[in-house]
């Protein structure tokens, strides 16, 4: 098939498929890639089975597979699982072994859960003969089930599947690096002064001023909460009273600099800070966080330092700043304030937008850089688009600290995004953005110059319960990775990233448990119900579906089986 470009027309085939996304025909447009991956109903899907794959005949059929019976482990640690985040995968080699057993070469394999789409890199690799051999050594008549498979990936989220499409369409890395130095260059020069801090040695006691003035780049910036007593009343900061940096822990009990109190830190209240915020014009009043730990490099080796006079007037001199490319500013889940489930009124008082999970410096670059993605040709615009959504996972406000780590020389090891929720840590840890991203660039081009993925794989975004752009008895084998109950509720957690793309998961069919969607599990089992109809519907007689699903609660078992 060739490559096309997604008209109006073409989305109106499909517009009344349900779970079509939320965003106007243009966004839609402008994040798709025709006709492999649509942030639609893919209107493309039956011109690439008729092409790709092998139509069923009962009369001819002679398929038959055992079931496959053996221990499957597999680590994360492997670069292809590590490019592109995404909140949860099967690594590609564990999903290959169940491929091997049940397909053969150029067989369509089907997962309406796709995720980051690992299902299909996995179809796609075991045409490497190398990887296929490392991972089934005792795999009979070797050389005949070493071959490409066909993948179609559907997920409900356009976040996933615009995941899948970076997975599963390698850029061409020279193009890719070409473009990215232009724009890595042209944003350290135009807002280079973001990240920039006076140098000062605290080992051996000296200023800035004893090296000229000499400017270091911040690699990150912690930040704390500024807290309110509640016997005197006075404000005081987290770090400076919880952290005992000689030790590196925080103090198991805290006291009050001014009234010298024993406090506990749920007894007091978060100072706030508010603001007239640059693009709504809304007044907003958050919990107040100033920075208290910076740590740079200069000349090529790596300090701390507390943040000093000139580090105070930089944020205020960004906080004033309002000329700047374009950010999302679209209220949480459309709703604004007490969101979704992942809403915590303790955590997110005062949260009511995007744009609020991101300090402004972040948000400046991430802007900056969108900009001058878009005038690439689109194969570069989505790589660098995907660099920047994983950059998120130290991109975001949203990072927590391991105080002792940190303190200890731990680095961008001592810190991390929250996992499966939404909140900002009192203690939290300011990557720069900028530098996030180029090295994901970079781990992008190492891999993809050695990994070859030929890109026959065709993805859909809409709901798993109704993919009637699939025709009945065409897919060889279904392997998929189900939303577990109420783990994870994704289009919460994907919403901040689609703002940037601008195109939003319809949540109305997602099949998971959520109170703020009003779905409990006898709603969940329905979903699930009618999803598991539509894939006995495409797939051809007699095959196989594998279901991957990890869940603690009986009730939740007992709805998916």
């Amino acid at each position: 098939m060739e490559r096309r470009k997604l008209t109006k027309e073409d989305i109106d085939k499909v517009r009344n498929i349900e779970g079509f996304p939320i965003g106007t025909d243009e966004d839609i447009i402008a994040l798709s890639d025709a006709p492999f991956y649509t942030a639609c109903p893919n209107p493309f899907i039956e011109d690439f089975i008729k092409e790709y794959g092998t139509p069923y005949d009962e009369a001819t059929d002679d398929y038959h597979r055992e079931p496959f019976a053996a221990d499957v482990s597999e680590g994360k640690s492997d670069p292809i699982y590590n490019v592109h985040s995404y909140h949860t995968k099967v690594p590609h080699k564990a999903i290959m072994r169940y491929i091997l057993h049940y397909t053969n070469p150029g067989d369509i394999v089907y997962d309406g859960f796709c995720g980051s789409g690992m299902t299909g890199v996995a179809a796609q690799l075991c045409n490497d003969r190398k990887i296929v051999a490392s991972i089934s050594s005792s795999l009979d008549n070797l050389d005949s089930n070493v071959g490409n498979r066909k993948a179609v990936l559907n997920d409900l989220s356009p976040a996933a599947t615009f995941t899948a499409l970076n997975y599963n369409y390698p850029v061409n890395v020279q193009e890719l690096e070409i473009s990215w130095n232009r724009i890595l260059k042209k944003c350290e020069i135009e807002l280079g002064w973001l990240y920039s801090t006076n140098h000062t040695d605290n080992q051996e006691g000296q200023t800035s001023l004893d090296f000229g003035n000499q400017k270091g780049t911040i690699n990150y910036s912690i930040w704390s909460d500024v807290m309110i007593c509640p016997v005197c009343g006075k404000s005081f900061v987290f770090w400076d009273v919880a952290v005992d940096e000689k030790k590196g822990k925080v103090r198991e009990k805290i006291f009050c600099p001014s009234c010298k109190a024993e406090l506990a830190k749920k007894d007091c209240e978060k100072a706030q800070n508010s603001y007239v915020d640059d693009v709504t014009g809304e007044i907003v009043s958050v919990a107040k966080q100033v920075p208290v730990l910076i740590n740079y490099t200069y000349n090529g080796h790596k300090y701390d330092k507390k943040p000093d006079k000139d580090d105070f007037e930089t944020v205020a001199a960004i906080d004033a700043k309002h000329d700047f490319e374009w950010y999302p500013t679209d209220q949480m889940m459309h709703i604004g304030e007490k969101w979704g489930d992942s809403y915590r009124s303790g955590y997110h008082a005062g949260i009511t937008r995007v744009h609020q999970f991101f300090t402004k410096r972040n948000l400046i670059v991430l802007g900056f850089i969108l900009n001058e993605a878009n005038k690439e040709n689109d194969d570069i615009r989505h790589c660098i688009m995907s660099a920047m959504k994983s950059s998120f996972s130290y991109g975001t406000r949203m990072i927590k600290v391991n105080v002792g780590r940190i303190l200890n020389g731990g680095g961008l090891f001592a810190m991390g995004a929250v996992s499966g929720t939404l909140y900002i840590p009192s203690l939290m840890a300011e990557r720069n953005i900028l530098d996030a991203v180029d090295n994901k660039i970079k781990s992008i081009v190492k891999l993809y110059s050695s990994v070859n993925l030929k890109g026959e794989v065709l993805i859909n975004t809409g709901s798993s319960n109704n993919v009637k752009n699939i025709p009945p008895d065409s897919i060889d084998y279904i392997f998929t990775d189900p939303p577990f109950g109420d783990n994870l509720n994704y289009s919460e957690l994907n919403f901040i990233w689609e703002a940037w793309q601008k195109v939003f998961t319809n949540n109305k069919q997602e099949a998971i448990m959520n109170k703020s969607q009003h779905k409990g599990v006898s709603e969940y089992q329905a979903l699930m119900t009618e999803c598991f109809s539509e894939n006995f519907r495409i797939l051809k007689p007699g095959r196989w579906m594998t279901v991957e699903f990890h869940n603690s609660k009986n009730n939740v078992w007992n709805a998916i089986q």
